[in-house]
């Protein structure tokens, strides 16, 4: 079932030329992946999928980290649910690059796909890729993390980016408001993957929002996405005033001496050199799943637990010992199973032309988040704009960790 939608893109002849420069550029490699059945897919797979089916391809940051895999999960149980076939684009036991998720969504175009669900692992290297999709009418619903509003149709949002930054600097100060104030603050670092990581830069843009009382967020020409660049500049070159609930933190955000960047692997080497060089430090902030163990043992390591704990977005089942030793105080998260879900269920409803309005019922609302803590809007999922939010940020606990969807 090739189900097209009607673009008002005319960006063609552009983008025709924007795939060949980037088809030629060395030793990217040939789109691969495993289809619905566990089956591999490839660069040379231009047939469309049997059948009356509608087609989503289903193109993740990675595909072997715990958190992803119940992202996967969930995308699955919609794809089940609902009745389209999901192709599965990635490798099962190592990441994915830029570069990679670009000749994956050219593949799934070429395979005549009705549907691309796609997390970002950058901003701008994949525009192309998906702006050509678009233009063959394919519909693009990104999730996780924004490729932006002209390179996607929708965006479905895991959370409300302020309610994150809220969570984290509120869980800081009530674990070290007795300890620290206004004129002994604790000193936070706030620790991320890459400098272009398109979700964890927008929650960086929202800490600071949060934290300082007279901090904008810089937004492009289109008043939609956020001007990364510009608001680093402003960053740097700015002198804010810290939020009076938060005076008894001092939260560094300097992009270029102050975050902490941990790449896309665990941190190893990045983490322990940075708190080591700043025995001051009295806490961090993750902004990725991938790097919780290597703050822990970084804490353990430099014999800090008196003098440094941590936070951050997590996944809850695999942080049980570091809330039981205190050395982590708050996972924050949301439930990465229907964060997956919602994905395909709205790259379905995309590609039908059902996604309009202030709200989106979908098959979780009403339902809960976390037993006691969330449940998702029964009225709907908010719609601001292009971007669907899946719910507020969940708070996990050693009382609320069985909560977690795998």
């Amino acid at each position: 079932m090739k189900l097209r939608k009607v673009t008002a893109l005319t960006l063609a002849a552009a983008m025709t030329l924007s795939l060949a420069a980037c088809g030629n550029q060395g030793s990217t490699p040939a789109a691969s992946g495993t289809d619905a059945s566990g089956n591999e897919t490839s660069g040379t797979d231009t047939e469309a999928a049997s059948g009356d089916k509608m087609v989503v391809a289903y193109i993740p940051k990675e595909r072997n980290e715990a958190f992803w895999q119940a992202v996967e999960s969930g995308a699955q149980s919609a794809a089940d649910t609902l009745g389209v076939e999901l192709k599965m684009y990635g490798d099962p036991a190592g990441s994915n690059t830029a570069s990679n998720q670009a000749t994956y969504v050219e593949t799934a175009t070429q395979s005549g796909a009705d549907a691309i669900a796609f997390a970002a692992l950058d901003a701008d290297s994949t525009d192309a890729a998906l702006q050509a999709a678009m233009n063959q009418g394919i519909a693009v619903v990104g999730f996780d993390s924004d490729p932006g509003p002209e390179a996607r149709d929708w965006f479905v949002n895991q959370a409300d980016p302020e309610g994150i930054a809220v969570a984290c600097l509120d869980d800081l100060v009530k674990n070290l408001g007795s300890k620290y104030s206004k004129e002994n603050p604790a000193v936070v670092y706030l620790v991320s993957t890459n400098p272009t990581t398109p979700n964890q830069n927008t929650w960086i843009e929202y800490i600071k929002k949060v934290y300082f009382s007279d901090y904008e967020i810089k937004y492009a020409e289109d008043g939609v996405s956020i001007d990364f660049d510009a608001c680093k500049e402003n960053t740097k070159s700015g002198t804010f005033t810290v939020n009076d609930a938060y005076a008894c933190l001092d939260v560094k955000v300097n992009p270029d001496s102050d975050i902490i960047y941990a790449g896309d692997g665990s941190g190893n080497d990045i983490i322990p050199g940075v708190v080591a060089a700043h025995p001051e430090i009295n806490a961090l902030v993750s902004l990725t799943t991938n790097v919780i163990d290597t703050c822990a043992q970084t804490i353990k390591d430099l014999n800090m637990q008196e003098t440094c704990i941590f936070n951050g977005i997590a996944v809850p089942a695999s942080c049980e010992s570091y809330l039981t030793d205190g050395i982590m105080t708050e996972v924050i998260l949301w439930q990465a199973y229907d964060l997956g879900y919602l994905a395909v269920e709205a790259a379905v409803a995309a590609a039908k032309g059902e996604l309009s309005g202030d709200t989106y019922i979908s098959t979780l609302s009403g339902t809960t988040q976390v037993e006691g803590v969330s449940d998702y809007p029964a009225e709907g999922h908010k719609i601001n704009g292009t971007e669907i939010i899946l719910g507020d940020p969940a708070t996990f606990t050693l009382d609320t960790i069985g909560a977690w969807k795998q």
